[in-house]
């Protein structure tokens, strides 16, 4: 280990906002605390991304010390929120203009915190992800303190023109340092011009305790009935009938939830019985979920459950109860959500993208379904109902890759030895 380094993260969102690029940097930055390095935070008071439209006031302390780790909120509920939420549909109307220019728009913005730490001294900057404008803040930093390292996590979505706009991808040029989630992220980097030589694969990880023993399907379904009752989902009965399909992760467009709800409705149309969570943040597509799921047939409707704000502990509950979890997401850059998925010994479907391809290989961890194919998703889902030790088998052996390979100690020291930390 180096010497004690003072070390700012600046990023949209911090826990407790949930989320894959949220994940990354909470345990880095809490890993480079407990390494005895001076950490700060720099975020927003925003637990979703919907929340800088909708600017809904969280009750977060604006300054607080989490696991060694100092977090400083800066809050969105201000005027300059209310011009970006009536700017933001314009300029998505823009084309290529507001590809440069939304990223830049909705935020964060650091108002009232940025004079102050734009001229304290850090050792290392850590900003990100893409397509937020923490890059920005992040590069004009390092214009001001040439000596101090910028390193970008950009948590790339490759198939998005937000995340891969010429403005985001200048400064992960401009970067000491980049760090990718995946091979393919780096050869994409390369391919637009960003030195190799400079890019590291990292990788995501899951908590150590999210592979240890959970609960009891008794205390599963007692700790299920409270949430639902203080939570005031669909359920009648007051539990989630268990061996249901899971979907976790934010309601967002990419993640394709309506091609996932298209595929049960033709399984169901055959016979099946098998419930469909739905369980993660509202974004600004979730009125489109609304509006699919109000259209269907009220037996169907009564077949699916939306469970919002979920926490650490019931995600584990919601794990341990599914028959699989399946995320048809067109583009992500990584995919923890298949590696909780397996901590808990899940099987996992995911879609036929090349950075999935590289954690999950079909017919041995997990299964791929081709690019947007509702009829190829049925028949995926379909088979791992039928083939239940086939699907045991997939989920056991996720979850030793796991423990061997994706574990936060493991990944927090690889970052520290690429960074001299």
């Amino acid at each position: 280990m180096g010497n004690k380094k003072k070390i700012l993260f600046i990023t949209h969102l911090y826990y407790p906002s949930l989320g894959g690029a949220e994940r990354v940097f909470q345990r880095l930055a809490e890993g480079l605390a407990a390494r005895g390095h001076e950490v700060t935070v720099l975020t927003s008071d925003a637990l979703s991304t919907e929340h800088y439209f909708s600017r809904v006031k969280n009750n977060l302390s604006a300054e607080e010390k989490l696991n060694r780790v100092l977090v400083v909120r800066e809050s969105i509920n201000s005027p300059l929120y209310r011009i970006i939420r009536f700017i933001d549909s314009p300029l998505r109307r823009l084309g290529r203009a507001g590809v440069y220019l939304r990223p830049l728009s909705f935020g964060p913005h650091f108002r009232q915190a940025w004079g102050e730490f734009f001229h304290r001294p850090f050792d290392l900057v850590i900003a990100g992800p893409t397509p937020t404008s923490a890059l920005y803040y992040g590069l004009l930093y390092r214009l001001r303190h040439p000596r101090t390292r910028l390193i970008v996590i950009p948590c790339l979505h490759i198939g998005d023109k937000l995340h891969t706009s010429p403005a985001n991808i200048a400064v992960l040029r401009w970067a000491d340092g980049v760090v990718t989630l995946t091979l393919r992220e780096k050869t994409y980097l390369g391919w637009r011009g960003v030195n190799e030589e400079r890019v590291f694969v990292l990788a995501s990880g899951v908590d150590e305790p999210l592979l240890e023993a959970g609960p009891g399907a008794e205390d599963n379904e007692k700790g299920q009935a409270k949430n639902n009752k203080e939570e005031g989902t669909l359920l009648r009965r007051g539990q989630i009938p268990r061996e249901y399909i899971l979907y976790l992760g934010q309601e967002g467009e990419h993640k394709r939830i309506p091609l996932l709800v298209r595929a049960m409705t033709k399984l169901w149309d055959a016979g099946y019985k098998n419930n469909l969570v739905i369980a993660g943040a509202r974004t600004n597509y979730s009125a489109t979920i609304d509006r699919l799921l109000a259209a269907l047939p009220k037996e169907y409707q009564a077949k699916i459950i939306r469970w919002n704000n979920v926490s650490e502990e019931e995600k584990v509950r919601l794990l341990d109860s599914c028959l699989m979890l399946v995320n048809p997401s067109a583009y992500e850059s990584f995919g923890i959500v298949f590696l909780e998925a397996w901590a808990r010994a899940k099987p996992v479907i995911g879609a036929d993208i090349p950075v999935l391809r590289e954690i999950i290989r079909p017919g041995e961890n997990g299964l791929l379904f081709r690019g947007g194919s509702v009829d190829d998703l049925t028949e995926k889902i379909r088979f791992l109902m039928e083939n239940r030790d086939y699907a045991t088998r997939l989920g056991e052996k996720g979850r030793q890759e796991v423990w061997e390979r994706y574990t936060w100690p493991r990944i927090v020291s690889s970052f520290a030895v690429f960074f001299g930390l």
